[in-house]
This record gives structure tokens, C-alpha cells and sequence, in this order.
């Protein structure tokens, strides 16, 4: 029932990571031995996604399915934490099954979750639609801000918060996304000194207490149904940093590759619970640079890349 999952990876395609090579090769193994102990009479599989960070599997039965997360090169640590802390507040996001994050019974990391039905909100386009769900994911924002985490960045498959400070969160962060060897090459030593002067090293960004975070909100990670209306069924795909300061949040969703409707509409939710504070203005805008440099790194546009910094050093002059 579950050979068909099985896959072998293109040898001369550098992309795939060998831990995803090993774990696909025999991922319908895998599978049986996660989902046949919890006696779900199942009746399909099938592979949803399969990426160096994520591999999905929708697990179907007989009026519902359920979706197996593993994490080849990394944990889901952070995932099955803010999950966790959605449910006990009962927000809209998938609600966990089981986990594991020892490594005893596979080689890896994996969660089963159930599965939010509906459509991805950048699969939309109505923008009057994308507004209504704008406005839903804001409000839920802010009520998933109002928890407070127990730390900073995201936990360890142990449960240990190792970062001290929202900072070290930060670099950690953009460490994880190579950010300082870019940075050198595509801006240049006085461009990189002048955002971090500005961003990481700006007093502005100190947080006394972290609270709950989602990490990438955007349009792709945001689970829609669509009847006469637009209802917002989950939050889905968190990414660390899931604690820290809930400007990091709102800055990824207005961030520049998102769309203006989707960021107003985001804002309009998010200030429904009480407009932003000045101080909250000003960690949003230095944070949703440091994400748009980050962005425009990720997406390596040869003409954004010749251009970034200049445009950096206006956008740090706009802030003084």
C-alpha cells in the first residue's frame, strides 16, 4: 500500500540533499512504520511535497485525511511547538495527531497532523476576496501575539531555548539563510555595517518578553475556504523564528514581494486590536528591510541584485 511513495532522485540533480536521497528512497517504509501503529484505516497516500526542509504526505481515509510532515535536514521542533500553543487557544491551524522528535522509530523528525482543506490565499485572485482574508489573517496575528513563548527563535527537539536574546534569534536567522557571505559580495562592507547599525544593533529591537510567532506569514502559507464568502481555516508551514518580538511577524507580512492588498489588508486586521504604537512602526520598518534584503538575496534577480545597494542606503536614510 505505501511502495508507490517510493522514489529515486535524479543522481546528477545537485539539488536534493542526501539526507532527502535516503528518506525518499524508502519513504513508503517510512510511512508504514509512522502511520500503521496508530490503527487509521487508510485507504491512500500520496506525496505532496518533497524538499531538503519538508516532505509531505496526505494520508487519506474514508471522510478525512491526515498529513505527515518530515523534516530531512532539519527538526520540526519549531512546528510542533507553535501548533501546540494554537490549539491550547483554539486557533485556526492544524491540530497535531502525534510526533517524534527523538529519531528512535525513523531516522528523522515528523509530526502528523490534520489536514486543513481549502485552497493556499495566493491561489486568489480576487483581490476583494484576498482583502476579507487579509484582514482575518491580521486579527488571528494578533491574538497568536498575545502568548507568550517561553524564549527566543525556537526550541530545540529537546525543548531547550538556546537563543538568550531576540538578537541572537535574529542572527541566527539570517545565519541559517547564509545571509553574511551575501551580504559582503552583493552590498559591500559599509552597506552591511550601516543595516546592521540600523537594524540588529539598534537598540529599538529590544524585547524583554517574547511572544508566540508564526515566521513566514504569507499568502502561500495560509489556508482558505471559499464559499459566498472567504473564511480563514489555518496558519500552516511556521517557520523559526517562532518566539520573539510579534513586529517580526507583521514585517514579513508587509514585506515587498507580498502584495499591496495583502499587506493592507494584513495591517487593516492586525490594527482592528489597537493601532501600532510608534515604536511599533519603527521595529516594523527596520525589520521588513532586514526581510526584503533577505528576499532579494533568496530570489537572486540579477537586476534587484545590482541595484540593492542603493536602494538599501535610501531606505536606511528614510529611517534616521
Amino acid at each position: 500500500m505505501w511502495a508507490h511513495l517510493n522514489r529515486e532522485l535524479d543522481p546528477d540533480d545537485p539539488a536534493p540533499s542526501d539526507a532527502l536521497r535516503r528518506i525518499v528512497a524508502r519513504l513508503g517504509d517510512y510511512v508504514a512504520a509512522i502511520v500503521e501503529p496508530l490503527k487509521v484505516r487508510s485507504t491512500g497516500a500520496t506525496l505532496v511535497c518533497a524538499t531538503n526542509r519538508r516532505i509531505e504526505v496526505r494520508i487519506t481515509m474514508a471522510t478525512s485525511h491526515l498529513l505527515l510532515v518530515i523534516a530531512p535536514d532539519s527538526d520540526l521542533a519549531h512546528e510542533v511547538f507553535f501548533l501546540r500553543m494554537l490549539a491550547a487557544h483554539d486557533l485556526p491551524a492544524p491540530r497535531l495527531i502525534t510526533y517524534d522528535l527523538s529519531c528512535t522509530t525513523v531516522p528523522f523528525t515528523y509530526a502528523i497532523e490534520t489536514y486543513t482543506g481549502g485552497l493556499t490565499l495566493d491561489s486568489l485572485d480576487q483581490a476583494a476576496l484576498v482583502r476579507v482574508a487579509g484582514r482575518q489573517v491580521g486579527r488571528t496575528l494578533r491574538r497568536v501575539h498575545r502568548i507568550e513563548a517561553p524564549g527566543y527563535g525556537a526550541p530545540t527537539p529537546t525543548g531547550r531555548w538556546s537563543a538568550r536574546t531576540w538578537r541572537d534569534a535574529l542572527v541566527r536567522w539570517l545565519e541559517q539563510r547564509n545571509f553574511d557571505a551575501q551580504a559582503e559580495t552583493v552590498l559591500g562592507s559599509d552597506v552591511v555595517a550601516a543595516l546592521r547599525a540600523a537594524t540588529l544593533d539598534h537598540p529599538v529591537f529590544a524585547c524583554a518578553q517574547p511572544r508566540v510567532l508564526h515566521g513566514a506569514i504569507e499568502p502561500s502559507r495560509v489556508i482558505v475556504t471559499v464559499g459566498e464568502s472567504v473564511q480563514l481555516a489555518g496558519l500552516v508551514r511556521p517557520e523559526a523564528p517562532v518566539g520573539g518580538d510579534p513586529c517580526f511577524d507583521l514585517a514579513y507580512a508587509l514585506s515587498s514581494c507580498q502584495s499591496s492588498v495583502f499587506r493592507q489588508s494584513v495591517l487593516d486586521g492586525y490594527e482592528m486590536g489597537g493601532a501600532l504604537t510608534a515604536d511599533h512602526h519603527a521595529r516594523v520598518d527596520r525589520l521588513r528591510l532586514l526581510i526584503d534584503v533577505v528576499h532579494a538575496f533568496e530570489m537572486a534577480d540579477a537586476v534587484v541584485l545590482a541595484g540593492l545597494p542603493v536602494a538599501v542606503m535610501t531606505r536606511l536614510e528614510a529611517l534616521r
